[in-house]
């Protein structure tokens, strides 16, 4: 209480005239200052032309010094540059050896590495009793022929100016072609969908009704059948079905309309001569099976006559 008591002595002791004129003259300065201000707001600025800021231009070519890059670019930190190989042409791609004759020499071809690389491969061919290890452009032992190329079932040889064949030991000899064309029919074959109507003791009887209605007049079949070939560059494709006024042997069939029939127990309709032999057995079958074209899918539709 001491230090309190003497604190409050010492302000009550302060000149309180004083000190209250200093206070008023600095809030009086303050408030002048800010009245300033406020006036100067009410006033127009007046309309000078501004100039635009344009940077001067400076010399700075006496102060300019060279540097040498010579040391950097013989480092040669991303590879040096070879000018002979712009001007190198590409090498012309080999011809593909599609086709080429069964060849006669003594040889045998008993295994085959094949790669997909080019002027890689290898085949292991039997020759004057000795079996041995070729590479592409290898001499064949005992024979003046050379390897060329290698494939999964085959080998190309060059022999006295020509190109030959020699088979893998034990498959049967075909072209390129003809062993395309064999893929082509097994892919075909293996997609191929099948209706079976043999059993069915319906479609039978339907048509032995049928049947004995043609035989009594063969104008009747169209009010089961509509057929028309189907040509194309005067080849023809295949024959065109579609129901007649009566479709209802049609459909129980497994027909649709616009099938398109390719084959007949076998007999290929789009030969003309297979399909007049087809046409004139047809009275001896017991059994019809006709694959059809439908939509780019063949489909056989199996189905059995009356005796």
């Amino acid at each position: 209480m001491d230090a309190l008591d003497k604190v409050i002595t010492k302000v009550v002791g302060l000149p309180h005239k004083s000190l209250s004129r200093l206070v008023f003259g600095l809030g009086l300065v303050v408030c002048l200052y800010l009245l300033a201000q406020i006036t100067w707001q009410f006033v127009p600025e007046p309309d000078t032309p501004k100039v635009p800021w344009t940077p001067s231009a400076t010399n700075t070519a006496a102060s300019r010094t060279a540097v040498n890059i010579e040391p950097i670019l013989d480092l040669s930190l991303f590879g040096k540059h070879d000018a002979t190989q712009a001007t190198k042409t590409p090498e012309p791609e080999p011809a593909l050896i599609t086709d080429a004759p069964k060849s006669s020499l003594s040889i045998q071809l008993t295994g085959v590495v094949a790669s997909t690389a080019k002027k890689k491969g290898l085949a292991i061919i039997a020759s004057s009793g000795d079996q041995s290890t070729y590479s592409i452009g290898d001499k064949i032992k005992g024979t003046s022929a050379s390897l060329k190329e290698v494939y999964a079932d085959r080998i190309i040889i060059t022999n006295a100016g020509r190109f030959e064949t020699v088979m893998l030991d034990g498959l049967q000899f075909t072209t390129a072609v003809e062993a395309n064309r064999a893929l082509q029919q097994a892919a075909r074959k293996k997609a191929q969908k099948k209706v079976n109507k043999i059993s069915d003791p319906r479609i039978t009887a339907q048509i032995a009704q049928t049947r004995q209605e043609i035989l009594a007049d063969p104008q009747k079949i169209n009010d089961y059948l509509q057929i028309s070939p189907l040509r194309r560059n005067g080849q023809v494709l295949g024959y065109r079905l579609s129901p007649g006024m009566k479709p209802s042997l049609f459909k129980a069939a497994g027909f649709k309309a616009g099938d398109i029939a390719k084959s007949l127990n076998g007999y290929d309709l789009t030969d003309v001569s297979q399909a007049f032999q087809a046409m004139a057995g047809l009275q001896d079958m017991k059994d019809i099976s006709i694959t059809v074209e439908r939509q780019g899918q063949l489909i056989e539709i199996d189905f059995g006559l009356p005796n």
